[in-house]
């Protein structure tokens, strides 16, 4: 039975590089409108160049769990031993608004001020200049 592994890729910088180990099938779900829409690829090594080649196997509006037991069973007639997975959720619809706090009302407000006492500023002497104080 073939080896499930999560999807690999490599970030460069923006892009996001899909990382194959070949050979190997790849299983891929996104949703549309909220209805999956899963593949199957086949990726492969060119023994002669090392080119790295493609092929789509399957391609359907079907669940996730679908298109993986598919891969899972024609794994086997291409001697395969990695499957990679790839499983975009679905987006969510956005909940409701949150709901704004109540107002505070005001003569709340206004006990609370009260309750507090002004800060009482330090007086602070003015100097003045050493010839000033001569003169007098």
């Amino acid at each position: 039975m073939a080896t499930l592994q999560s999807w690999t890729s490599v970030g460069i910088g923006d892009l996001d590089v899909f990382v194959p180990s070949p050979p190997c099938l790849v299983v891929y779900t996104s949703y549309v409108d909220d209805e999956p829409e899963s593949s199957v690829t086949y990726f492969w090594q060119d023994e002669n160049t090392g080119l790295l080649n493609h092929q789509l196997l399957y391609m359907e509006a079907a669940p996730f769990e679908t298109a993986l037991a598919w891969a899972q069973e024609h794994a086997p007639t291409r001697s395969i031993e990695r499957i990679h997975v790839k499983h975009a959720r679905a987006k969510k619809p956005p909940g409701p608004a949150a709901v704004a706090k109540p107002a505070v009302r005001r003569r709340a407000v206004k006990k609370a001020a009260a309750k507090k006492a002004p800060a009482k500023k330090a007086a602070r002497a003015v100097k003045r200049p050493a010839a000033k104080r001569a003169k007098k």
